[in-house]
């Protein structure tokens, strides 16, 4: 059985397929726009957003169970523009 290795050094994929280089043009950018004592604080609100967002989609809010969930958000709206 015969492994053959790559020629070339193998860099890492990082987000969506961007390699490093993107990545840093993009966070140079975010310090240029956005400012270095902005950026934690932008970085904290997506953090809890995403989080609260991850909850809520594991653990339906109580709301939801006590009206039986079989009916979309949509749907309720319509049913509420119709009356």
């Amino acid at each position: 059985m015969t492994i053959l290795l790559p020629n070339e050094p193998v860099l890492a994929v990082g987000i969506f397929g961007m390699g490093l280089p993107e990545l840093a043009v993009i966070g140079v950018i975010a310090v240029v726009v956005f400012g270095p004592k902005k950026l934690p604080e932008l970085g904290s609100a997506v953090g809890k957003a995403l989080r609260s967002f991850k909850e809520e989609m594991n653990n339906p809010s109580k709301d939801e169970e006590a009206s039986g969930g079989d009916r979309s958000q949509s749907e309720k709206v319509v049913e509420k523009d119709a009356v």
